[in-house]
């Protein structure tokens, strides 16, 4: 008989019966078979796990840079290489963190959708629930893995472009090759979809996804799929369950502090930074925000403690104060997707209507004016430059770096001069697409490495 295992302590779930399957690993201690509805929903509750999202999306996006040559040449591998996008993020022999994280997640809840239902001592709502849970958790893993190692979404090449390895049980001998986008893109829609079925309305805390996370997640999905409308409708229905957004003025008055990220109620389900990197904020991103606008004045400050950078270097308060950086879905992302489709669709007056919901949130009273767009085209640029200040230092804009790539008039080149040499990130690079450690590879070449 084949045993399932809950960890009592420490990490949850073994992967490794042989040294031949490599492709992430988990050690296992104080374990007994998984037998108790309680002990699926146990697996879910690892926020160690399940919290985590990415970390190298805020190196390689235009988010960050590293201008002295002091701190250029001092600069490790780890961050010298995705800065410069690089064919090779991870030295020989070592572990890539996402990669690992994102697959033990997806094996967690491939077990928990293997065992839930036939478990004791739950209802069958109860069941039902975690059930959706965890469908909903490996669809978030898929969809940034696919973002970050698959090939650039394009509706007309889906099917021949490459995706990730797409494990649906937790199969130790399935294989790894490469699943096509157009395949993984369509298990992430269908484990959403089938989720939002049995997900809660209210949550027990933003760690655990409700009905709303459901549509918040399939209306990123939809966007970075090109499916604008229907990204539109499902943002639209993630409002209609919750669309509370954290008052910036409230803090600015005093009246409340930074929330930790269990308790900010405009998080649809929480997830962080793997990694805080503490490099500077690009002058050019940092130039795009008033002078009173409280993101500025409030969520950004002077870059302490790290050396040979300008003295007017900026970094996240959030680096510094608090239990990590938001990357998860919010409401924010809700409104800027609306904003976005209505521009994208030809209504610049709506596309604003949406922005400044936000902007109201981000502004004292007497600092704020509507932003007002002069046209379909001037709305898209001034919600790409909304979504640049919502979202500076999270990586989130590594996520439009890579679609805008399909857009004619938003695909740009990117160019960095690092240790005296110029690098290069050309419209529809290769370079877009992460490259696997060669770890993974040495176990499984069958995974293949990234178009280079």
């Amino acid at each position: 008989m084949k045993l399932s295992y809950i960890i009592i302590a420490g990490l949850l779930l073994t992967m490794g019966a042989t040294s031949c399957r490599k492709y992430v690993e988990v050690e296992q201690y104080n374990r007994r078979e998984l037998k108790y509805t309680t002990d699926y929903q146990y697996l879910l509750n690892d926020f160690n796990l399940f919290g985590q999202a990415f970390s190298i999306p805020v190196i390689s996006s235009d988010d960050i840079v590293i201008t002295m040559e002091a701190r250029q040449n001092t600069t490790a591998d780890d961050v010298f290489w995705p800065f410069t996008w690089a064919d090779q993020y991870f030295a020989d022999g070592l572990k890539d963190a996402t990669w690992d994280d994102l697959y033990k997640q997806i094996y967690t809840a491939n077990t928990v959708i293997e065992g839930v239902m036939n478990s004791e001592n739950g209802s069958d709502k109860e069941k039902k629930a975690i059930f959706a849970e965890a469908k909903l958790q490996r669809a978030y893993a898929y969809f940034i893995l696919v973002n970050l190692y698959g090939e650039i979404y394009n509706p007309a090449t889906a099917a021949s472009s490459i995706g990730v390895p797409l494990l649906t049980t937790p199969d130790l001998y399935a294989s790894l090759d490469r699943a096509s986008l157009e395949t993984v893109y369509g298990q992430i829609v269908t484990d959403l979809t089938e989720a939002a079925t049995g997900l809660p309305i209210v949550a027990s805390n933003n760690r655990h996804p409700n009905v709303g996370t459901s549509h918040a997640m399939l209306a990123m999905v939809y966007l970075q799929m090109r499916e604008f409308d229907k990204a539109f409708e499902q943002a639209d229905r993630a409002l209609s369950y919750h669309d509370q957004l954290f008052d910036l003025r409230e803090l600015a008055l005093g009246n409340v502090t930074l929330p930790f990220l269990i308790a900010n109620p405009e998080t649809f389900l929480s997830k962080k930074n793997k990694r805080t990197y503490m490099e500077q904020l690009n002058p050019s991103t940092l130039s795009k925000f008033a002078e009173n606008d409280l993101r500025f004045t409030k969520l950004i400050q002077n870059l302490q403690f790290q050396q040979n950078v300008p003295a007017d270097a900026k970094g996240l308060v959030k680096w510094y104060n608090g239990d990590g950086v938001e990357v998860g879905p919010t409401v924010a992302d809700m409104l800027l997707i609306k904003a976005e489709v209505y521009a994208r669709n030809g209504d610049a007056q709506k596309s604003m209507d949406q922005v400044n919901i936000l902007r109201k949130k981000r502004f004292l009273v007497e600092d704020y004016t509507d932003l007002v767009a002069t046209s379909s085209d001037n709305a898209l640029d001034l919600v790409i430059e909304e979504r640049q200040r919502e979202f500076i230092g999270t990586g989130k804009r590594w996520f439009d770096m890579r679609r805008f790539n399909l857009d004619v008039r938003l695909a740009k080149e990117y160019s960095r001069t690092f240790r005296n040499v110029e690098h290069k990130l050309d419209v529809n690079s290769n370079k877009f697409v992460y490259p696997v450690a060669d770890y993974y590879l040495n176990f499984n070449p069958e995974i293949g490495q990234s178009p280079r």
